[in-house]
């Protein structure tokens, strides 16, 4: 009878302990680990607000993150939902925290349509955000992936902080109070992140006036509410990189045996293309192909490719944002053409134009900026100085040289001339020139 009562307290006492041990699941072999999240540990990144994820520590010490469906729902018919787990390519947690909610929205949409949950909304925000991501007449559906992501990530940051109160309770207070909770700086001696602030009450309002098209419970009414509401957007930024700042970004990078970077950062500040018409995106795919690059799931696409380079080295491509064909002959411009000198022979080469020395793949967004930021502060350009600001300095050069403003429109595939204009960081130039013209002027009268 003692034995049997030692090993009855054996077994309890491993009961007890085992909730706080890896275990396996069916869907992936390694051990996760799991509770309400990620647990925080000393080697372990803390990631609450993520329905769904789970990590797993791998052998050289690196965390894998994983979306796990039966985690997301507790719903029976969860183990018929075809994707069972999916693997989290991301390096921020905010990244994640967006893909998590997004399959998690999707998992919800499959259930909905087996009968579960028909009564989406129930009063909450987090029920109006999640209604606004999965339900098929959204305005959600036919935003581009790029922004469906950044809309993810800040709805994501919303239901987090004030999901769980009530649509029909909230008044213009809330929402102020909201606002300077947003725009508080990350650190005590932080700047005021007045970006991150205006675009959750930008979402807000989407979000709202959707409930409002849908006949949700008082959302005509707060949409109404946050119409009348001002918040303070972003100022724009004033900051437009140099010539001397991309050539040596440029010769930095060749040296360090990242002609990629080099060629990146001469057509972004030549040519004034955007980064994701130069190097691409990575795009979620869940149908299998069998042309394209494909790799984890996604897919790449909008990027320069070889082929859009003629034999006469006139650069013909259709850019993203706007859909405008632009073209651009790159014998004539010096960086391009140095650049350019690391991939000859140029003849016979195909596919991405941009692709990364480690992988042999396109570049994700993420990486190639954490290896472009190296070569910058190697290069000594000041870190206040970003990629994006490549497309401002080409075209503020182009103005401080006398380009017409509609030669710098159709350089930078701008389909409107206001666009243009606001991209020219300094006016000095124009204003001494404008000098100039007057007082030569005036000697002529005088």
């Amino acid at each position: 009878m003692r034995v049997r009562a030692e090993r009855g307290e054996n077994l309890r006492a491993r009961r007890h302990t085992r909730s706080t041990k890896p275990f396996p699941v069916r869907t992936c072999r390694p051990l996760l680990l799991q509770g309400g999240g990620v647990r925080n540990t000393p080697n372990m990144p803390a990631h609450k607000d993520a329905p769904g994820i789970r990590a797993r520590r791998r052998r050289g010490g690196s965390v894998a993150f994983y979306w796990i469906a039966s985690d997301a729902s507790k719903s029976p018919l969860v183990k018929e939902y075809p994707v069972r787990t999916v693997r989290l390519h991301f390096d921020t947690d905010e990244e994640r925290s967006a893909r998590c909610w997004r399959l998690t929205a999707e998992l919800k949409e499959w259930l909905t349509s087996r009968g579960v949950g028909k009564q989406a909304f129930n009063g909450t925000l987090t029920s109006l955000i999640d209604c606004y991501q999965r339900d098929e007449d959204s305005p959600y559906r036919a935003v581009k992936w790029n922004t469906s992501r950044h809309y993810d990530e800040i709805l994501a940051l919303i239901a987090a902080a004030y999901g769980a109160r009530r649509v029909d309770a909230l008044t213009g207070k809330d929402f102020a109070r909201w606002y300077r909770v947003f725009k508080e700086p990350a650190t005590p001696d932080g700047s005021e992140r007045l970006r991150r602030a205006y675009n959750c009450m930008k979402l807000l309002r989407i979000v709202c006036n959707y409930g409002a098209a849908s006949g949700y419970h008082r959302c005509a009414e707060v949409a109404l509410m946050l119409s009348k509401m001002r918040f303070s957007p972003p100022a724009p930024r004033k900051v437009a990189m140099a010539y001397d700042q991309a050539k040596a970004i440029i010769e930095t990078a060749i040296a360090q045996g990242r002609p990629s970077i080099a060629l990146a950062q001469a057509l972004q500040f030549e040519l004034s293309l955007r980064q994701r018409d130069v190097i691409g995106e990575w795009i979620d795919d869940e149908t299998p192909r069998v042309q394209g690059i494909v790799a984890r799931g996604m897919r790449w696409t909008g990027g320069t490719a070889w082929s859009d380079i003629g034999p006469d080295l006139v650069l013909s491509k259709t850019t993203s944002k706007t859909g405008t064909l632009g073209q651009w002959d790159l014998s004539r411009y010096p960086l391009v053409s140095c650049a350019l000198q690391a991939f000859e022979p140029l003849a016979g080469r195909v596919g991405p134009l941009i692709v990364s020395e480690s992988t042999g793949l396109p570049y994700s967004q993420r990486n190639f900026w954490s290896h472009w930021r190296d070569i910058a502060a190697a290069a000594e350009v000041p870190p206040g100085v970003w990629n994006m600001d490549s497309r401002a300095g080409g075209i503020t050069e182009g103005a401080d040289a006398g380009a017409t403003v509609e030669d710098l429109r159709l350089h930078a595939t701008h389909s409107d001339p206001k666009i243009t204009t606001r991209y020219v960081r300094s006016a000095l130039d124009s204003t001494r020139r404008v000098a100039s013209l007057r007082a030569a002027r005036r000697a002529k009268s005088e």
